[in-house]
């Protein structure tokens, strides 16, 4: 698979809807999701891409990284339906090598939410690998 950011949102997504089928998947930040458990996939627009050279001057490479929200409202067990497909969010990016490098959340009484950021390096003519 080439990268893409439609690419990355499409595996993580996929992956998500596998084991929880009831989650709503979107690329866009709703303060009030449709439904729950929602699943908030972007990549983060205010990253500025590192670039390097090898000694060759061959190889370019840029730090791609990816924000995951999961909220859930589910009545007592909030924290759990959302620690546990934030598990999944984790499989899939590091099948695509990708390593969560934060991790937090925040808890209203309402609802329950997960944030996990996931960054990696991409050279020139990297190819993502198919899973």
């Amino acid at each position: 698979m080439n990268y893409t950011r439609n690419a990355i949102y499409s595996y993580v997504a996929n992956a998500i809807k596998e084991q929880f089928p009831n989650a709503y998947c979107t690329s866009r930040y709703a303060p009030i999701p449709a439904s729950f458990p929602a699943c908030y996939i972007h990549e983060i627009d205010n990253f500025r891409p590192i670039q390097y050279t090898q000694l060759d001057f061959q190889d370019v490479q840029c730090e791609s990284v990816f924000e995951v929200q999961i909220v859930s409202a589910k009545k007592d067990t909030a924290a759990s339906e959302a620690y546990a497909i934030m598990g999944v969010v984790k499989s899939a990016f590091n099948e695509l090598y990708y390593r969560e490098f934060s991790e937090t959340n925040m808890d209203n009484g309402e609802h329950f939410t997960v944030i996990g950021r996931f960054r990696r390096k991409i050279g020139g003519g990297d190819q993502m690998p198919n899973t």
